[in-house]
């Protein structure tokens, strides 16, 4: 006539219990990182998108309108969860001129993301970044 539980089960009722506390606060971090994520890329896309309007809305001498690589004179931009660089890359284009817009955030991770020369730069750097692409005039 055994009464009580033996110390196996006991044990494997505390592994499985730890185990299910385990797999929550794993859920609970990959929930709150993937929400900063998507914080900090509505930010960039909100800098990214006024920026090609204000591009679209500059007249054609303008010279964030000569071809090239420019970078916003404003970087680091401090705007909601972060800090943000905005960099544009003007070219011809048959239609008229194409402005390609690039906003990255570093995540505390990188310092160096004002420095980039070039989109390949950017590419290379791994840091987290969205693009805007438009036909201008």
């Amino acid at each position: 006539m055994n009464r009580g539980f033996s110390l196996l089960e006991v044990m494997i009722t505390l592994v499985v219990i730890m185990l299910v506390f385990v797999a929550t606060a794993r859920i609970s971090v990959v929930t709150a990182q993937s929400g900063r994520y998507s914080e900090a890329l509505t930010a960039a896309s909100v800098l990214g998108h006024t920026t090609l309007v204000r591009l679209k809305g500059l007249p054609c001498d303008s010279s964030d309108l000569e071809s090239g690589w420019h970078q916003d004179p404003e970087n680091p931009i401090e705007y909601g969860p972060g800090q943000y660089y905005r960099f544009w890359q003007v070219s011809a284009a048959a239609e008229g001129i194409r402005s390609d817009v690039h906003v990255a955030w570093d995540e505390g991770m990188r310092q160096e993301a004002r420095n980039f020369g070039s989109f390949v730069e950017l590419e290379q750097s791994g840091c987290p970044h969205i693009s805007f692409s438009g036909i201008i005039r």
